[in-house]
């Protein structure tokens, strides 16, 4: 199967060892000219045969120093990984991560999941202000959350004819692709597009968005730094100037949020699982167990290139906490006590709310958290954000993420065990429904901790969690 007819016209991949790549296939007009700060436009239909066999251009976003920018408008498109063999297989859908400001569609290689049976598509979204920017006149503020509910439609009325089943469909992310599945859980035109939900390390998931006027005032701020000048023909590299400027300014670790508005999103996503919105849903979701030891070791390296503050505490809030955790453990050194509190109260809190809420809505959700440490407490970076993204997709020798296995140089046995393992789990997730353990209820908080040895456990580090009430 290397030419597969979607309903926008006919495209060819390449086959590779078992799988059918399928890159930069488009599911949106290019968001250009009058396109720019409008709601995405399906693709138009083409004649003849498009080649889908080079990724599509990032969205547009600084690189990683932060100095120079990367990427163009024109990057509505999705990548997709089949099995070669026909059938009618799960698919599982990504969101990437980044802080809303960053990341791309292919930072990972999604061909294991092809090899076990699951369909992949990967899909790009517009960040930042071309894509969260709310300015009465301008944008809605979400265009971001339509990029990706137009994408999930791309899914619904194309997927089967690379072979995936559009009645189960997996969305997943990570970090703000993570917190970004949770928001689309309260999104009414995602209703029905998909069944499942995997959201890791979602940063203040259910609650990280901003009401209109939040956002208008983030817009306004943007506006003043650009000066004169239409929004909708500034060059992009102007725009994403006054976004970082914006961002080191207002200081805080997701400037850039989808807006409750009652258009696309009418609830905070947290009030809407409340009510149910996401009761037919499955949900896996956790964190890794020092989600801040990445941002800490960032900032002590100068990094930018998101804000340095936290995004669900005040600073009173964290001094208080830490506090109350000194108490706790008190043989930990400060900047531990301080990545600790962090690591709740941005993840590990927000994420065991999502599924107390599920559970007392009457869905069904799954705990989880990664204890693997490249490096033992205190001797460097430990289950770090991000940490966990090589071993869901399999792919340990990424280039993108070897960096941090580099500093420490773990065992290449424990990378692989680690990888087999929560690949393995995420592949039964998506397949079956089930991950393997028992689901989550604030009665017995049974949670996954993946370690070198992994166990099963109710509630772990409960004196922690009663901290925060």
């Amino acid at each position: 199967m290397t030419t597969v007819e979607t309903r926008a016209g006919a495209v060819r991949g390449e086959v590779r060892d078992g799988v059918g790549f399928f890159l930069g296939v488009p599911f949106a007009e290019p968001p250009v000219g009058e396109l720019r700060f409008r709601p995405p436009v399906p693709a138009a239909s083409w004649t003849g045969v498009r080649d889908a066999t080079e990724f599509a251009a990032k969205a547009p976003q600084p690189d990683v120093t932060g100095k120079r920018f990367v990427g163009d408008e024109d990057c509505l498109y999705v990548n997709v990984y089949a099995p070669e063999a026909p059938g009618s297989y799960p698919v599982l859908v990504w969101i990437h991560g980044g802080g809303g400001v960053m990341g791309a569609p292919h930072q990972f290689d999604a061909s294991a999941y092809a090899r076990r049976g699951v369909v992949v598509v990967t899909v790009a979204y517009r960040l930042g202000v071309l894509g969260m920017l709310r300015l009465p006149g301008v944008s809605d503020g979400n265009l971001s959350l339509h990029d990706q509910v137009l994408a999930l439609e791309w899914v619904r009325d194309n997927v089967a004819a690379f072979g995936g089943d559009p009645r189960r469909v997996t969305l997943a992310g990570q970090s703000n692709g993570g917190r970004t599945v949770g928001t689309l859980l309260a999104v009414p035109a995602a209703k029905g597009l998909f069944s499942q939900a995997i959201v890791q390390s979602g940063t203040g998931v259910g609650s990280v968005v901003h009401t209109p006027a939040e956002a208008e005032a983030v817009g306004e701020t943007v506006l003043a730094e650009l000066g004169d000048g239409d929004l909708r023909t500034l060059p992009v590299t102007e725009i994403l100037t006054a976004q970082q400027r914006v961002t080191a300014q207002l200081g805080t670790l997701v400037t850039y949020r989808a807006v409750v508005d009652r258009d696309l999103l009418p609830q905070r996503p947290g009030e809407a699982v409340a009510d149910g919105a996401a009761r037919e849903v499955r949900i896996l979701t956790g964190t890794t167990a020092d989600e801040q030891d990445l941002f800490s070791w960032l900032q002590t390296g100068g990094a930018k290139l998101l804000g340095t503050g936290s995004t669900m505490l005040e600073p009173d809030a964290i001094a208080r906490m830490t506090e109350a955790y000194r108490e706790l453990l008190p043989d930990w050194p400060e900047d531990q006590l301080v990545n600790r509190v962090r690591t709740a109260g941005d993840w590990w809190l927000p994420a065991i709310r999502l599924a107390e809420t599920q559970h007392a809505a009457g869905g069904t959700a799954w705990m989880y958290r990664l204890d693997w440490r490249i490096a033992p407490r205190g001797k460097g970076l430990g289950a770090a954000h991000g940490v966990d993204l090589p071993f869901v997709f399999d792919d340990v020798r990424n280039p993108n993420w070897r960096f941090l296995f580099a500093i420490a140089r773990p065992d290449p046995e424990r990378l692989r065990a680690m990888a087999e393992e929560m690949f393995g789990t995420w592949v039964r997730f998506v397949a079956t429904g089930d991950p393997g353990w028992a689901a989550y209820t604030p009665e017995d908080r049974v949670t996954r901790l993946f370690d070198d040895v992994s166990t099963t456990v109710s509630d772990p580090d409960s004196g922690q969690r009663r901290l925060w009430g």
